[in-house]
Order: structure tokens, then sequence, then C-alpha cells
């Protein structure tokens, strides 16, 4: 059973207007200690290669190079993916090493994108 009271809190209209802001890309309307420090945006797919290699493909051709313009024309940000199962063989998608390199990735993609690091 929920809490009395669970999903009924109205959200506060500074936090609505800061959310707002943020999806915006307006990144003046927001205090300095939210706005990101990076000059890049770094995503880090994360998804099992065999069952998203045609999304993979998609989003290879369609939708990065249009997120590329974006970043760039409009914040001045670079856009990088980080793909790791990308161009490695089916047989080496549970190596050890290819593990420790994903984790590593993914840590300096959380401290160092300028937006969303992670899909």
């Amino acid at each position: 059973m929920w809490p009395a009271g669970a999903g009924t809190r109205l959200p506060c209209p500074r936090d609505s207007a800061l959310r707002r802001a943020a999806f915006s890309g307006n990144l003046n309307a927001l205090p300095s200690h939210l706005v990101p420090a990076g000059r890049s945006v770094r995503v880090f797919i994360s998804a099992n290669p065999e069952d998203t290699g045609a999304e993979r493909q998609a989003l290879r051709e369609n939708v990065y190079p249009k997120l590329r313009e974006f970043c760039r024309e409009n914040y001045g940000l670079e856009f990088q993916v980080i793909d790791l199962y990308w161009g490695i063989d089916e047989d080496e998608w549970d190596s050890p090493e290819l593990q420790k390199t994903r984790m590593k990735q993914l840590e300096e993609c959380l401290k160092t994108s300028a937006g969303p690091c992670f899909v």
C-alpha cells in the first residue's frame, strides 16, 4: 500500500521553471551551480548489441549527425557517442577487458559530459 498522500505533491513553481529551462536548453535561466562545465556532450550507449543492431545503425546514420550539428550550432558543444560494442566481435562482448573499459568510459561520461550522458 502506498503512503498517505503519495503522488499528490504539486510541483513547486520554481522547480517547474528550472525543469522547463533545462529541457528547453536555456542554460542562461539556470543557476550557475547547475550549468554544465564541460564543452562536450558525451553519451554512453548501453544496450545489448544483439537486440539493437538496426537501431544503432539508424542512430549513427540519421540521429547522431543532427545532434552533432545542433549541439555545435546552438551551444558550441561537441557531441560524442561512446558505443563500445560497435566494431567488436560477438565473442569479445563479455571479455573482462571490455567490461573494465566500458565502466571506465561510463565514469568519464558521467564526469565530463555537459549534458545527458547515458542511453
